[in-house]
């Protein structure tokens, strides 16, 4: 059972699952069909059912994608109850899922996505007073950081930190910085951990520069960075967007969570 008999997603249901409110319009349009088939690729559906809320609802089955005309108030679910999306006014969906389904259908993640709902709802309060309701229903898990004294020692985003000062410091080969980087990039994600101001900055840039940068040589482009540049560009970063207080210590950024 999907939802309660008030027409929310059941907490039987929620259980082990993650859920995100996103903003809409009158139909469910072009973007959120696309998260909804997103999310369905990933867990192999094929089909979508649709409900409308209320009593005796008729329950109709098609393939995806999502109908992008979709109106309020209606249910959509995979078969399989993987993912499902809550339609139930204008203004706003509730998208909820396991988490292969969320991972596709969300994949800035459902932090950064409430986040962002809850600035919508701000911005709105005097038009849709509702959304602020929502907000504050699905506020985000974790904090988002701005800079390293609030960076908890023993998550992806304190070992990020001191991946920059190890390279910055020139104690870490680019190849390892570059490796090392990604996988704790994939940690930091999975955890729902979020950056802001001035350390989403830096990371940001950083996340730039290894674009620009080819771990095997053989394979580098001209115009590609090579290891002395990448350690030049990001030390001047890393040294130029923080303050001296948000300089990690040895002891404030440890390494990532299941690394030694």
């Amino acid at each position: 059972m999907l939802l309660t008999l008030d027409g929310n997603l059941a907490p039987s249901w929620l259980s082990g699952k993650s859920v995100t409110p996103l903003t809409a319009g009158e139909r469910l349009g072009a973007i959120l069909a696309d998260r909804v088939m997103a999310g369905c690729r990933s867990t192999g559906a094929t089909h979508l059912r649709y409900a409308p809320l209320g009593a005796d609802p008729i329950v109709t089955t098609s393939a995806i994608p999502a109908d992008v005309t979709t109106r309020p108030s209606t249910l959509l679910w995979t078969p399989d109850h993987q993912g499902a999306l809550l339609f139930p006014a204008p203004g706003h969906v509730l998208l909820a899922g396991t988490k292969p389904f969320m991972t596709a259908a969300v994949p800035e993640g459902t932090d950064a996505a409430r986040a962002r709902f809850t600035r919508y709802a701000c911005k709105q309060a005097a038009r849709h007073p509702e959304l602020l309701a929502v907000a504050a229903t699905y506020v985000p898990t974790h904090h988002a950081w701005s800079d390293a004294a609030e960076v908890p020692p023993d998550t992806a985003t304190a070992h990020h930190l001191n991946l920059l000062r190890e390279f910055s410091n020139g104690t870490l080969p680019a190849p390892t910085f570059a490796y090392a980087w990604w996988q704790t990039r994939r940690t930091a994600k999975s955890n729902g951990e979020r950056v802001r101001g001035p350390l989403e900055e830096l990371f940001n840039h950083v996340f730039l520069l290894l674009e620009d940068y080819e771990v095997a040589p053989e394979l580098a482009e001209p115009t590609d960075l090579t290891a002395p540049e990448l350690q030049a560009a990001v030390t001047e970063a890393y040294r130029d967007t923080q303050a001296p207080a948000l300089i990690p210590s040895e002891g404030a950024a440890s390494a990532a969570p299941g690394q030694g």
